[in-house]
């Protein structure tokens, strides 16, 4: 049992703050786990419960089209995509054949299976998609064994408390009675997480277990800006807390207002803010947000929750979808970044003692063209109609450059041959996540159109510190001034060329570090949709002489307590 006006702290999900009772839910289905007796007539239970759940998310899907919240919609179709994904159904049929399970437990394996596949990539977007399928599951499970869902529970205003939860969770209640919610997992690139940013539901995630342990109808007070929970909090913090949601609701109205002022400095230079997306859905938000493009489109989700490479044809709609969201800006799209823990199904990567330094992002590409090449097809011809922008990830070399822009070429030779229209001559650019590629940044940019500093693994290869270690966590410190000098380094190389420079990694979304990064030579800030009105804020705050000079004193501090320090 938790003590009153204790205060637990998580993640800052969705801004805004929550005031209500606590409701526990636990989405996952009470499943008989008995040896079923009968394969046909559990096969078929299946398949009528898939089909029932299919049907009731396409309605849902139709209803959310029809009054005109498409970006919410096609998460919806996403999760029809899930639900038909012939690996999740011929698993759980091999279950209940071979295994003698019922429908609902092998429905309940089978997306486990996969959730843990997901969760065990070294990528938070796609980490966060387990969510989704064992969102989907848990729906055809509620089919099959008729345990309710969070709508039957939610029958007040409250505050609900749940390990995680799913988007159909969210859209299925009033929104009146969901007052905000608290997980003790959950994912901030979750599906569940952009939705409660939609539409406006305050959120704190990766509370751990312990928000677990609150006892129904406690009051709780949650702040989705600080990422923390109160519990029972007293009458004067009460007050405090309800002029704070005033006035954070009248802030989030003003930025609002902002979102088609110009990301301009006080003495006028201009800084390109762009997103950082994966999905149509997250570039429409971006666009709303105001986003001036995009500087991270990642590849990866095509080609991961799927037993099967998606073919040329799919990866054009994708890209021609999300270009769509935002006509007329420019669109970088990074090629496929396996390795590491992201595996693909359909390409079993071998075992490696250190993946990270191994056969991952462009190293693959070049080493398996029968992969990139079909990609970089794609990108030429959506490219056709869209200022389509190519980025190589974890580029080590010049020749990789090289190698990359001789593919592009041969790519375009083919489409020539084929009298396929395709972009004329697109940028084809190299993202710096490898210390060896800040220190060799000169002869880069001689052949690079542009560079994206990814501020993630440059911090990681930059002090050896695996960023998913949690021993070493203290030692990964994107603001050290190791990683600053590399930063300064790329800038200052690229500019003697003309080119431009972007910071694609999580700092490029911390307004505290907006300044510091102007200072040191970036041109462009690319950053989740969510953060853009906070960096847009803080780029207008902004004057580049200051900027000018902050870098200078990061530069020669000693460590990166001392830049936060200088950041204050």
């Amino acid at each position: 049992m938790m003590n009153t006006n204790q205060i637990i702290y998580g993640l800052a999900a969705a801004p805004g703050i929550a005031i209500g009772s606590a409701l526990i839910f636990d989405p996952v289905a009470a499943v008989d786990v008995a040896v079923s007796a009968s394969h046909t007539d559990e096969v078929d239970r299946l398949n009528a419960a898939i089909t029932e759940v299919d049907a009731a998310i396409a309605a849902l899907e139709a209803t959310l089209r029809d009054v005109g919240k498409v970006e919410e919609s096609e998460i919806f179709d996403a999760h029809r995509m899930l639900l038909g994904d012939p690996g999740l159904h011929d698993r759980a049929i091999s279950l209940i054949v071979e295994s003698g399970m019922g429908a609902a437990h092998a429905i309940g394996v089978a997306g486990e299976e996969q959730a843990i596949e997901l969760l065990s990539l070294d990528d938070e977007y796609l980490s966060a998609r387990a969510v989704d399928v064992r969102d989907v599951v848990g729906q055809v499970q509620r089919r099959l064994t008729g345990a309710h869902g969070l709508v039957e529970r939610l029958l007040f205003p409250a505050v609900v408390i749940a390990r995680d939860l799913g988007p159909s969770d969210l859209m299925s209640v009033p929104r009146e009675r969901l007052l905000g919610f608290a997980l003790a997992a959950g994912g901030l690139t979750a599906h569940s997480t952009i939705l409660a940013r939609a539409l406006g539901i305050p959120a704190v995630i990766g509370l751990g277990e312990e928000v677990l342990h609150i006892a129904e109808h406690t009051l709780l007070a949650l702040d989705g800006t600080a990422g923390s929970v109160q519990i029972d909090p007293p009458a004067e913090e009460l007050a405090r807390l309800r002029g704070a949601q005033a006035d954070l609701n009248a802030r989030t109205q003003a930025l609002r207002a902002d979102v088609g002022l110009p990301s301009v400095t006080r003495d006028g230079t201009q800084i390109a803010l762009v997103a950082n997306v994966a999905t149509p859905v997250e570039a429409r938000v971006a666009r709303e947000w105001g986003a001036a493009g995009v500087g991270l489109l990642r590849t990866e989700l095509l080609f991961l929750e799927r037993p099967d490479l998606p073919d040329e044809a799919e990866q054009m709609a994708l890209y021609a979808a999300v270009a769509a969201e935002l006509p007329n800006t420019p669109i970088t799209v990074r090629t496929l970044d396996v390795g590491g823990d992201k595996h693909l199904p359909a390409f079993p990567l071998p075992h490696e003692a250190n993946p990270f330094l191994g056969w991952r992002g462009l190293r693959i590409g070049l080493s398996r063209p029968d992969i990139l090449l079909p990609q970089l097809r794609a990108l030429l011809r959506a490219g056709a109609n869209a200022d389509i922008r190519i980025m190589l990830p974890m580029v080590s070399t010049l020749d990789e450059l090289r190698q990359a822009r001789a593919l592009l070429e041969q790519a375009r030779a083919q489409l020539t041959a084929e009298g396929l229209a395709q972009s004329a001559y697109p940028q084809l650019g190299v993202m710096i996540e490898v210390p060896a590629a800040a220190l060799n940044a000169d002869a880069l940019a001689r052949e690079a159109d542009f560079f994206s500093i990814g501020t993630n693994d440059l911090t990681q290869y930059t002090l050896a510190c695996d960023r998913g270690n949690a021993k070493i966590a203290n030692l990964y410190q994107p603001l050290d001034p190791a990683v600053l000098r590399l930063i300064a380094m790329t800038c200052e190389a690229a500019h003697r060329h003309g080119r431009h420079v972007a910071v694609c990694g999580e700092l490029g979304g911390d307004p505290a570090a907006t300044a510091l990064l102007i200072g040191l030579g970036v041109d462009e800030l690319s950053c989740g949709s969510s953060n853009l009105p906070l960096v847009r804020a803080a780029i207008r705050a902004a004057h580049s002489g200051e900027c000018a000079d902050l870098a200078q004193r990061a530069l020669a501090s000693a460590s990166a307590a001392d830049v936060r320090a200088l950041l204050g």
